[in-house]
């Protein structure tokens, strides 16, 4: 049976079975979350010393 989704395609070694795409969607997404989060805190600060 093929999958719609592109992330849920499976791997399967051995028996286990490993959802590759979907792991890497959620690791950048938690990355990007943090970047965004990172860069905010940034900006914050820098306006607070703004003249």
């Amino acid at each position: 049976m093929l999958r719609q989704k592109p992330e849920e395609f499976q791997v399967r070694v051995g028996k286990r079975v490993w959802l590759p795409f979907l792991r890497t969607r959620r690791y950048m997404q938690s990355r990007q979350s943090l970047l965004d989060y990172s860069l905010t805190q940034f900006i914050h600060e820098a306006e607070r010393y703004r003249p």
